[in-house]
């Protein structure tokens, strides 16, 4: 019996002594959860930002001075500088959509005399003060943060224009004025995203801002008419800031 007894307690002592142990193998391991995915990189949203470069083409001036008319033309070149602002809409993985505003003010001069036709000449000097666009863009994504883009919608502006036409013997006549002009224009561009909220653009622009008069009438019985047609192109950088950045992260490969 005592031998019994002396069993009973041995392995009771066993069992206790070995709980420890059981109870560590059973104790709960720390759960892994594998990092988040990187953030979705997205040119949707509003931007706002400045620019500036050089432009200039040409000033043309048709000219009727009695029945002799004729065309005379300039070469124009100046800086000019201003702000955008737009939208754009990132409507599949690598095709991006939106909306352009932009004002400069403008120094673009062009100054010349020249012979219109036989027997007629027309001294011409015009000065863009300063131009607009409101433009459509489409895009698409060389990689996720450069945006290779075409441009075009309407234009406007205004030039101060001194004028003289003159027929050989018969008439003279002289204006000087200004006059905003409505056109159009189209281009294209590049722009990178350096971070989140950061991108630098450069961009090509051809606008035409049609032909406006600037002058008519009878100098010495004579009829008369000036008129002035302005395209120029254009070459500029810009940097934009983007509202909200692109995504919640960089993102950005």
């Amino acid at each position: 019996m005592m031998r019994i007894v002396c069993l009973l307690f041995a392995s009771a002592a066993i069992a206790l002594g070995g709980s420890p142990g059981y109870a560590a193998d059973l104790a709960p391991q720390p759960t892994y959860y594998p990092p988040p995915p990187p953030p979705v990189y997205t040119w949707t949203g509003f931007y706002f930002g400045g620019n500036g470069g050089f432009g200039g083409n040409q000033f043309q001036y048709p000219v009727t001075v009695g029945s002799t008319a004729g065309t005379a033309s300039l070469n124009s070149s100046g800086f000019f500088g201003g702000g955008q602002l737009g939208f754009n809409w990132q409507v599949a993985p690598t095709w991006v959509i939106g909306v352009e505003s932009d004002f400069d003010g403008a120094d673009i001069v062009g100054n010349a005399t020249a012979a219109a036709t036989v027997g007629a000449t027309a001294t011409a000097g015009t000065k863009l003060d300063w131009f607009g666009t409101v433009r459509g863009r489409a895009g698409f994504l060389v990689t996720p943060s450069a945006l290779l883009y075409g441009t075009g919608g309407w234009a406007y502006g205004h030039n101060t224009t001194s004028a003289t036409a003159t027929l050989t013997g018969v008439a003279s006549a002289a204006t000087s004025l200004g006059a905003e002009q409505n056109g159009w224009t189209v281009g294209g561009g590049l722009e990178y995203a350096f971070n989140p909220w950061l991108s630098f653009k450069t961009e090509y622009l051809y606008l035409n801002l049609g032909t406006a008069g600037l002058a008519s009438g009878t100098a010495a019985g004579v009829p008369f008419s000036v008129s002035e047609k302005a395209t120029f192109q254009t070459v500029k950088i810009g940097l934009n800031v983007k509202l909200g950045g692109w995504g919640s992260g960089w993102g950005l490969h």
